[in-house]
C-alpha cells in the first residue's frame, strides 16, 4: 500500500468485512505526505464529485450540476495530480467509470480502491484487471488473531474481565479477521456490554456485526 502511494501506482485492496480496508487505507493517508485524498465512497455519481470537490474545491460545490463539478475536478487534478484512495466501493455506474477512467491515465494520478471483491466493483472493474495491482487481505492464522486480540485487550484495559471464554468466543466468530477483533475488544470495554467480570457477548456480536454491515 505505501509503495503505491509513494510510486503513484493505482492498485485494488481486496478484503472481507472487517479484514482492515479502511485502517489500511487510513494509514497510507497519514503517511502521504498529503500527496493523497481519501474518500469514502457513496453510489450517487453527483455525491461522489460533490464529495471529491468539497475536499479540493469547496467553492466550487453549491448549486453545480455534476458536468461542471466533472470538469472542474478533472482540470484540477490534472493539473495537481494526487493518490485517491477511495473506500468502500461498491456497484460502481459508468458514469463514475468514466470519470475515474480519465484520472487513471492521467500523469501522476493514481486511483486506490478499496472493495469487498472484484464483483462489487461494478464498473470499475474494467480499471482493475491487472492482478499484479491487486492486493488481498487474507484473515489472520489462528496465533496472529490470538497475538491480536492480547494486543487489542491490553490496548482496551480489559485485563480485569474474565478473558478465557471471551476469547474463545471473539476468535470463532471473527474467523480471523483483524477488524473484527479489535472492534470487538474496543466494545467490551464499555459498560454496557459488562456484567460484574463477564462481558455480555450476544449484544455485543450483534453491535460489531452491524459496525460491519452494509
Amino acid at each position: 500500500m505505501l509503495a503505491a502511494v509513494r510510486k503513484r501506482e493505482s492498485a485494488l485492496l481486496l478484503g472481507r468485512a472487517g479484514s482492515g480496508k479502511t485502517r489500511l487505507l487510513r494509514l497510507a493517508l497519514e503517511s502521504s505526505g498529503g500527496r493523497a485524498l481519501y474518500i469514502p465512497y457513496v453510489p450517487v455519481p453527483h455525491d461522489l464529485l460533490a464529495s471529491l470537490a468539497s475536499a479540493l474545491l469547496p467553492e466550487s460545490v453549491a448549486c453545480s450540476t455534476s458536468v461542471r463539478l466533472r470538469g472542474l475536478l478533472w482540470n484540477h487534478l490534472e493539473a495537481n495530480p494526487c493518490v485517491i484512495l477511495v473506500d468502500g466501493v461498491h456497484g460502481a455506474s459508468h458514469p463514475v467509470y468514466r470519470f475515474f477512467q480519465r484520472l487513471y491515465h492521467a500523469p501522476g494520478m493514481a486511483i486506490i480502491a478499496a472493495a469487498r471483491d472484484v464483483a462489487g466493483l461494478g464498473a470499475l472493474r474494467r480499471l482493475f484487471w491487472d492482478p499484479r495491482h491487486v492486493i488481498h487481505l487474507r484473515p489472520l492464522a489462528r496465533a496472529d488473531a490470538l497475538r491480536l486480540f492480547e494486543l487489542a485487550a491490553e490496548r482496551f484495559q480489559l485485563r480485569g474481565l474474565e478473558l478465557n471464554g471471551f476469547r474463545r468466543q471473539v476468535l470463532e466468530s471473527a474467523k480471523g479477521n483483524p477488524g473484527q477483533i479489535i472492534e470487538m475488544c474496543r466494545l467490551a470495554a464499555k459498560a454496557e456490554y459488562v456484567s460484574g467480570r463477564r462481558v455480555k457477548f450476544a449484544p455485543l456480536r450483534i453491535d460489531a456485526m452491524i459496525r460491519f454491515a452494509g
